[in-house]
């Protein structure tokens, strides 16, 4: 008998990002895959047309005798489904466990870093599917190309991304692991920068023998973990601009950009050297990087990366990177998902090439990662134009003393322009006073990653 004719697997949380694509993955598979949420909601739908059985409570009633429990760190000891999970003594797993199984069945390509995940992710599956590899892939985001957050592929490629948030992504070993960028966050789970260091040594290490690591030979600390790894691991680097010739495997060089798309020379350094024209249809820099360690990777995994670059401006990003949604009052809405100050930099330099006037709406996400970084927060935006910001989406941490109106009070502070809502509810009044004297073309850009992709979408739905 096959494993999968005895596995029953429930999922707690079955909606969420990382769980919803995992629980699709094990149906497809063969496995008897059923879960919970808190309520209702289109995901849940969507499970439910591909034969999965959800239910909108988690009251401990569902749970059958030799389910396996699998959940997110984001269910607590106190949810009814865990308790009862416990009382049955069931076998639990937490997502991560699950996930770090599938891998080890596979030729894990993992992505990790701080920023850019998502994207990188995405595309590297796209890449994959496109030049022939058709792998499997475990998103953290709607990828229009799959039509979801998960794709089932015949081959043995796994693409998923490697969440370094509460640390588990140490479980992971890899065949090809993708390293991005290493920065300060998640300081409700770390100490500080230096342990976030150790554990992506954790998970460099854990590279399969033989296998290879493709990072950002521009960041300072994935250099010195890439320094460090085993003598075995295989170690390409990338990056972009013309100084790091010298220095990286590919490199994107002549870059060119637009307000939505860029256009760079990829160029492979070695024996092997080669270059050519690429389109890339997301906007910035860093998606010009995006880019080139996508195109990279593809090329450690068999694919022809000249070859790619016909196909790469088909691609379209996962939701909420750069979304455009529609017009509110003549203003077109960009919804992203940046939270943190690296990436809402990065993300005003984009929007800083769009035609016309610009307006900004920022909610923080999580108390600890508001404290611990206000002044960064402060200081990138004190340069967003027509800051409108509101009190912190707390992803279920307990308020603190600083919260959103001190983040407010910092941004005026250093010499910024803000307008504070005591709600997000009270943002589409703001805007519609404010839309009286508006230049067209104007852009609205909401930004976090909490509850204003959902307000940006009832304000198109609701005008």
């Amino acid at each position: 008998m096959k494993e999968s004719d005895k596995l029953s697997f429930y999922f707690c949380g079955i909606a969420g990002c990382g769980m919803d694509p995992l629980a699709r993955f094990m149906a497809r598979d063969g496995y008897v895959v059923r879960g919970s949420d808190i309520k209702e909601s289109p995901e849940l739908e969507k499970l439910r047309t591909e034969g999965i059985e959800c239910f909108a409570c988690q009251d401990g009633t569902k749970l059958k005798e030799g389910d396996v429990f699998v959940y997110s760190s984001a269910i607590h000891d106190d949810n009814p489904d865990m308790m009862r999970a416990k009382e049955l003594g069931l076998t639990l797993l937490h997502r991560s466990e699950l996930l770090s199984q599938v891998a080890a069945r596979h030729k894990a390509v993992t992505v990790a870093g701080m920023h850019g995940k998502t994207t990188v992710s995405s595309l590297i599956a796209f890449l994959m599917a496109e030049g022939g590899l058709d792998p499997s892939a475990v998103i953290g985001g709607f990828v229009p190309a799959f039509d979801g957050n998960f794709r089932k592929g015949a081959s043995d490629y796994l693409v998923l991304e490697a969440d370094e948030s509460d640390g588990t992504f140490v479980r992971y070993a890899s065949t090809v692991a993708v390293l991005l960028n290493i920065d300060a966050d998640h300081l409700d789970h770390y100490k500080d920068i230096n342990e976030i260091e150790k554990a992506f040594a954790v998970y460099v290490n854990n590279i399969v023998p033989g296998g290879t690591l493709v990072y950002n030979c521009e960041d300072e600390i994935c250099c010195r973990l890439a320094k460090n790894a085993r003598p075995d691991i295989r170690k390409v680097k990338c990056a972009i601009g013309a100084l790091a010739l010298d220095k990286a495997d590919y490199v994107g060089i002549d870059i060119a950009l637009s307000d939505l798309s860029s256009t760079f020379t990829f160029l492979k350094n070695g024996e092997a050297k080669k270059s050519f024209p690429v389109t890339c249809p997301l906007p910035g820099s860093h998606n010009v990087f995006n880019a080139v360690i996508s195109l990279a990777c593809a090329e450690v995994c068999g694919a022809d990366p000249e070859e790619l670059s016909h196909v790469l401006p088909k691609f379209k990003n996962a939701r909420r990177r750069f979304e455009l949604l529609g017009k509110w009052h003549g203003a077109e809405i960009i919804d992203d998902y940046a939270h943190h100050p690296k990436e809402i930099e990065a993300l005003l330099r984009s929007a800083s090439r769009l035609e016309g006037e610009l307006t900004v709406v920022f909610q923080p996400h999580r108390f600890s990662r508001t404290e611990k970084l206000l002044p960064e927060f402060a200081e990138v935006l004190s340069k967003a134009p027509n800051l409108i910001l509101t009190d912190v989406y707390s992803a279920g941490e307990s308020k603190n003393k600083i919260g959103g109106r001190e983040l407010y009070e910092a941004v005026l502070a250093v010499g910024g322009q803000a307008e504070w809502a005591d709600a997000p509810k009270d943002i589409p009044a703001i805007l519609l006073r404010r839309s009286a004297s508006w230049k067209f073309p104007h852009t609205l850009l909401f930004t976090g990653a909490g509850a204003l992709s959902g307000l940006a979408h009832e304000m198109l739905k609701n005008q």
